[in-house]
């Protein structure tokens, strides 16, 4: 299965977590010695973050994943799918 790599999705998922870093004061090392994960990676946009990393990091700054979402819509607003009427 060929991996799929949005760059709009995953410059908007770095600043979303840079935003939320700053918010708290932290440092990428911070994070990175509080969850194992290596945050500066994910802002550099250097590696694509599974959707269980973005868990740990929601939890982590305390968001739910559905507002971290509506953030990432906001960022950048190409990433807002339309409903379809069926």
């Amino acid at each position: 299965m060929k991996k799929l790599k949005d760059k709009e999705l995953l410059t908007a998922i770095s600043l979303a977590f840079k935003e939320l870093r700053a918010k708290e004061g932290l440092t990428q090392q911070n994070v990175k010695d509080d969850t194992g994960i290596h945050l500066g990676r994910i802002e550099t946009t250097t590696n694509d973050p599974s959707s269980s990393t973005i868990f740990e990091l929601c939890k982590y700054f305390k968001i739910p994943l559905s507002e971290f979402y509506q953030k990432l819509e906001e960022i950048n607003p190409k990433l807002k799918i339309k409903k379809s009427r069926r």
